[in-house]
């Protein structure tokens, strides 16, 4: 028998394709910073480059991925496509040791697929629910607390796959776990038979005396070559430049839609919270970068004479994730009363200065290391930790909030455009941070130490910035709840 507070019975497929998408993205996640360092050599400079416009065109792609979803393919079938690419993507990433254009293809073809992936299933998601459903947020907390899942599992897995055996093999296990989640996730395919499908009218339909079929099988044969391309010449820049202004456009284009000010309002609410996450994004990225490094050269990872492979480090922050999203699914629950712009705003200060916490236990570490040379493992776990739990009070807010508008027609253009602003643009800036650790900036004499200063400059400047995040979401915080306050007071008079 069902309750008031059960969840649909579709979102369990959902959540288990989620698991199985983390595992195969943060198992190669985990991995290509040290590939592209220890195995092929790469400068820190080129490795940073590389790998944040990586994560940057990776959040890029959404956009498209979220129109085609919207306007022909529908999120169910959008999903299924992208993560067949991805898995396809990290099967030629195992073979970029021969040519390095087998490394700017994989990237390619995982960018695509991440494109048809990622917006769509938080909108596969958001139509198991009627728009004033209480328990859309708990469903939201959960699929990304259980996503977590994988991105544990999955450093620990690939990491060891690839000490024990080949980077190759590494990179082929994040593949097998992609193709996994799609079985699974087709098995429960009678438990979608609600949701949007493929408009096979506008499939059928011609443009430019070409059926649209036939326009969507070329875009997807050309775009990898041509992001492969963009990796290759190092133009991923000028692609952000032009996706960003395209999704402005794109911005403008659906503020106009909204039919009332009630719409606009919602909108403005999500533009501003895209802003923060931004910002807060930008912070929690040096994770799989600046972080990772800074790991693999400067903590004791001996326990009992095993060294722990640098990789597996990724895993705390999905755990954190896991247990704590878990808790505020199901022991806190989500109110129906009272303001809900307080509450998110609330949410976003707590994440914000959770990130402040995180990076200032990593400050500790890196004096730490400064002064004996090494930092400790459980230091640098607690750090890693706080940030995956402020993660909790971000993204699921904001997808919750996407999700919500009344706007028919733009969740997935609009979760693209979320996607692009506080994930591309995020990792860009990310990158920039990254760059100021970088050892090739240092002469060889002295890097060591310059190196691990620079490490204590970046993380003490990010606890700063995350902190004055918080004062300004406080000060919009305190605003709302003020307002809410001043509107009652003048009721019960």
């Amino acid at each position: 028998m069902k309750t008031p507070s059960s969840q649909p019975r579709a979102i369990y497929y959902v959540v288990a394709l989620q698991i199985w998408e983390y595992f195969s993205f943060y198992g190669m996640r985990a991995l290509l910073i040290l590939y592209l360092t220890n195995q092929l050599k790469y400068n820190d400079n080129h490795a940073y480059a590389l790998f944040s416009a990586y994560c940057s065109l990776v959040y890029v792609t959404p956009i498209l991925g979220g129109w085609l979803a919207d306007k022909v393919l529908g999120n169910r079938m959008a999903v299924m496509i992208g993560a067949f690419l991805m898995a396809v993507g990290h099967l030629v990433l195992g073979a970029s040791e021969m040519s390095s254009m087998f490394l700017y293809l994989s990237l390619a073809i995982i960018v695509c697929g991440y494109g048809l992936f990622k917006s769509n299933v938080s909108c596969l998601l958001g139509e198991l629910y009627e728009p004033t459903d209480p328990r859309r947020d708990g469903g939201f907390s959960l699929l990304y607390a259980a996503g977590n899942v994988g991105s544990i599992i999955a450093p620990i897995a690939c990491g060891y796959v690839q000490e024990e055996y080949s980077w190759a093999m590494g990179f082929a296990l994040a593949a097998i776990g992609m193709l996994a989640g799609l079985v699974i996730f087709l098995c429960g395919n009678r438990h979608f038979s609600h949701t949007v499908g493929v408009n096979k009218a506008v499939l059928c339909s011609k443009k430019l005396a070409v059926p649209v079929w036939g326009w969507l099988l070329a875009l997807l044969v050309v775009s990898p070559i041509v992001i492969a391309v963009l990796f290759w010449k190092e133009w991923s820049l000028y692609a952000l430049i032009v996706a960003t202004v395209i999704g402005l456009v794109m911005l403008a284009q659906i503020y106009k839609k909204a039919e009332n000010q009630k719409q606009r309002k919602e909108l403005g609410l999500i533009v501003v919270l895209t802003f923060f996450s931004l910002l807060f994004w930008a912070f929690a990225q040096q994770g799989g970068s600046s972080i990772s490094l800074y790991i693999d050269r400067f903590v004791n990872r001996d326990i009992l004479g095993y060294e722990v492979p640098t990789a597996m480090f990724q895993s705390v922050n999905g755990f954190a994730v896991m247990m704590c999203g878990v808790f505020l699914a199901w022991v806190v629950k989500e109110s129906v009363t009272g303001n809900r712009a307080v509450r998110i705003w609330g949410k976003y200060a707590l994440g914000l200065g959770l990130m402040s916490v995180g990076f200032c236990i990593l400050t500790l570490s890196a004096r730490w290391s400064a002064t004996y040379g090494h930092s400790s493992m459980p230091l640098m776990v607690l750090g890693m930790a706080v940030m995956g739990f402020a993660e909790l009070f971000i993204d699921p807010v904001a997808m919750a909030q996407i999700t919500r508008i009344e706007i028919p027609g733009v969740t997935g253009v609009l979760t693209g455009i979320y996607m692009l602003l506080s994930g591309a643009i995020a990792n860009y800036v990310a990158g920039v941070i990254a760059d100021q650790t970088s050892q090739s900036a240092f002469d060889a004499a002295g890097a060591i130490n310059y190196s691990i200063d620079a490490y204590i400059d970046v993380f003490s400047q990010i606890t700063w910035g995350s902190l004055a995040c918080v004062a300004v979401v406080l000060v919009i915080w305190l605003g709302h709840a003020m307002k809410v306050r001043a509107r009652r007071l003048a009721l019960e008079s």
